[in-house]
């Protein structure tokens, strides 16, 4: 499972700019020069994995970015 240690504002800063990418190759570009190979290596392996993208979005941080969206949505 991928775990990405970072402030809450560091957290709200890669969210705000991932929301602001306009196609999917935008925000992977974005997501590979800002994490770590390791980090995206995880992520791509994750990305692949039905079951642990199920655990992941079962996390109690994956909850909290997820109820995020919706309340900015709805806005």
């Amino acid at each position: 499972m991928v775990v990405v240690s970072m402030s809450n504002k560091n957290f709200d800063e890669i969210i705000n700019n991932i929301k602001s990418k306009k196609s999917n190759e935008e925000t992977q570009e974005y997501l590979m020069k800002n994490l770590s190979s390791e980090q995206n290596k995880k992520l791509k392996e994750v990305l692949n994995d039905k079951e642990a993208i199920k655990k992941l979005l079962s996390t109690p941080k994956a909850q909290e970015l997820l109820k995020k969206f919706r309340e900015e949505k709805n806005d």
